[in-house]
């Protein structure tokens, strides 16, 4: 599992290569939320679709085969208003039609 400070460091990075100009690897339908670059990083590493290694014990490993924490999900259901549930779970995650007030 990532650690928070992980997912902090990963999400950082990403935006900022996602605000200086790099094509995100995931689709965002509010153009809104399109445009906030953390947002996006953030549904990069939830969605398993950002490309990038974490160093445990001197060996790489690609936070694709890692699970994130919960407040990974917790942060993009704030923003979004979707229920998730930690990837991974029996529990598919399920869009809301309005947002959660």
């Amino acid at each position: 599992m990532l650690t928070r400070f992980e997912v902090a460091r990963l999400i950082g990075i990403r935006a900022l290569q996602i605000s200086e100009g790099s094509e995100p690897h995931v689709f965002v339908s509010n153009e809104g939320l399109r445009k906030d670059a953390v947002y996006v990083a953030a549904r990069e590493l939830y969605e398993k679709k950002m490309d990038a290694c974490v160093m445990r014990d001197d060996v790489p490993k690609h936070v694709s085969m890692l699970n994130h924490p919960m407040d990974l999900v917790t942060m993009l259901n704030t923003r979004d208003g979707c229920q998730r549930s930690v990837y991974g779970s029996s529990t598919a995650a399920t869009a809301r039609t309005s947002p959660v007030l």
